[in-house]
């Protein structure tokens, strides 16, 4: 049978997206004949790149909120989020901390207690601290300094750096992660769902996470494969806990060997579903697939957010001609 052709376009998306080898594409590419358009029936949106891109666009708008940023579905006809939220078609919960290009769902390993074992000889660091910037509730720098008391912290990232390096590339962090036994895995800000890949890697790495974020994290994940800072008043019993895994080989090796989400078919489970919810977007005859409402007040909202669009292409402009401005003077 022949597959239905669409055209869909991306744009918010970070710099190394690939719009041809991305969770989309790739799913999609299955069950349609999936051409990359500048000039696309449906968009796929991000909150990355110029501010209010996704207006320029006046097809289906189908939004990713790989980023803390909860959707508006005035602006947009679908979304793919973190929030729990039942909306009908509308809306599908998929947190970045599950996002993979390939379009197939990643499968945490359970580990046998003798691999666990394994991981744990390697282990040359006590903990690190990886990240880049500050977090807006303090508390992940908090952990940092609480635990820094009982053992040093290697803290590799560019932010609060007490290496002899000013960050780390990937494949370094990578690196430290295997070779780490604890790792702080906090979300830079406390929000139910909100959940990204500061979890999951460390989980990948075989090394355990002390998290803070997402007040609902287990919902996704299971707790006792992770160490649980819940709150400020948590940290004191965070820090005990972590000293008592530390210097209990068996204890550790356990929590090690526990599959870290609740469901061994999380995730394949939540991929199927997603395949559902975009095939039904693109099955549709376009107009049909329309969500957004397009009329009076809705109509003027969508307005004013274009104009602010505009206004933001019209400052970048004036910037970047003061900046050729100010360059050719500097060169005379």
């Amino acid at each position: 049978m022949e597959k239905k052709k669409i055209k869909i376009g991306f744009c918010g998306f970070w710099s190394s997206f690939n719009p041809e080898n991305n969770l989309f594409t790739n799913i999609l590419k299955r069950y349609f004949d999936v051409e990359i358009s500048q000039n696309p029936d449906y968009i796929f949106c991000s909150n990355r790149g110029l501010p209010f891109e996704y207006m320029k666009y006046d097809c289906i708008r189908i939004m990713f909120m790989g980023e803390n940023i909860s959707p508006d579905f005035t602006l947009f006809d679908y979304v793919i989020g973190f929030d729990f939220l039942d909306f009908s078609d509308r809306y599908f919960r998929l947190p970045f901390a599950f996002y993979n290009d390939t379009g197939n769902p990643f499968e945490f390993k359970t580990r046998s207690l003798n691999e666990a074992k394994d991981i744990l000889k390697n282990k040359e660091i006590f903990c690190n601290f990886i990240y880049g910037h500050e977090s807006s509730h303090g508390m992940r720098e908090e952990l940092f300094k609480k635990i820094s008391e009982y053992k040093p912290v290697v803290s590799a990232g560019s932010f609060l750096n007490n290496t002899s390096t000013k960050g780390c590339s990937w494949m370094e962090k990578k690196r430290i992660l295997l070779h780490s036994k604890f790792t702080i895995a906090s979300d830079s800000v406390v929000y139910p769902g909100f959940v990204t890949e500061k979890i999951v890697d460390p989980f990948v790495a075989g090394s355990v996470p002390i998290y803070f974020g997402n007040p609902k994290i287990d919902v996704d994940f299971n707790k006792n494969a992770f160490i649980w800072c819940k709150d400020i008043s948590d940290i004191d019993r965070t820090v005990e806990e972590i000293k008592r895994i530390d210097n209990d080989d068996e204890a550790y090796i356990r929590m090690l060997s526990f599959n870290p989400l609740n469901d061994d078919n999380y995730i394949s489970n939540m991929y199927r579903e997603l395949e559902n919810f975009l095939i039904n977007i693109f099955s549709q005859d376009l107009k049909k697939a329309e969500r957004r409402i397009k009329y009076f007040a809705a109509q003027r909202y969508e307005k004013e957010q274009k104009e602010i669009l505009d206004f933001i292409i019209f400052k970048n402009r004036f910037k970047i001609k003061d900046r050729i401005y100010k360059i050719k003077k500097e060169r005379k």
